[in-house]
């Protein structure tokens, strides 16, 4: 490693990116949420806002069982 290179780690890029999925899911579920009102004169339409909310659940539910599953992939490689 010459001096001015970064140091890397696949536990913190993996920890980093899990962070960054799952808020990006958490505000998509919100702002999803939001528009339920918006569409609840129009059943197809609701009913594609429910499923979408049911996907953007297990999609954070899938993410949270691998890092659970693949504990030791999200560790620094110097624990």
């Amino acid at each position: 490693m010459t001096p001015d290179s970064k140091p890397f780690s696949r536990g913190y890029v993996l920890r980093t990116t899990s962070k960054h999925l799952r808020k990006d899911i958490d505000i998509s579920i919100r702002k999803t949420f939001e528009r339920v009102a918006e569409f609840g004169g129009d059943e197809e339409k609701s009913r594609e806002v429910f499923m979408t909310l049911s996907v953007l659940h297990r999609m954070r539910k899938d993410l949270d069982d691998f890092q659970a599953k693949n504990s030791e992939l999200f560790k620094d490689d110097d624990r």
